[in-house]
């Protein structure tokens, strides 16, 4: 990624608005990459033996936390729908003590 383009995924992480990023042509280009090199099916359903198509191409390390690597084939991985709600799935605590 070019310092170019890095600076401006900086400026969108700092205005909270992805969705330039997520509908740009290098985007585009890398999730569909990934979706080739692991066979359009989810990775997390694979490991357990399972079958489910990709329907997300999700980020390992966020974006928002690791922007350099917001186009790194390396940290693309296949999801289903489940799997990836799993991921970004909230925690919520108990009391204020977190259990």
């Amino acid at each position: 990624m070019t310092e170019e383009k890095l600076q401006w995924l900086r400026e969108l992480i700092h205005r909270k608005d992805l969705h330039p990023f997520y509908a740009s042509s290098d985007w585009k280009k890398n999730s569909e990459h990934a979706r080739t090199e692991q066979h359009n099916e989810c990775q997390r359903c694979k490991e357990m033996g399972y079958y489910s198509p990709c329907e997300a191409v999700h980020h390992i390390k966020p974006v928002k936390n690791y922007p350099e690597l917001a186009l790194s084939i390396d940290n693309l991985e296949c999801l289903c729908r489940n799997c990836h709600e799993e991921e970004h799935k909230e925690k919520k605590f108990m009391n204020e003590e977190r259990w």
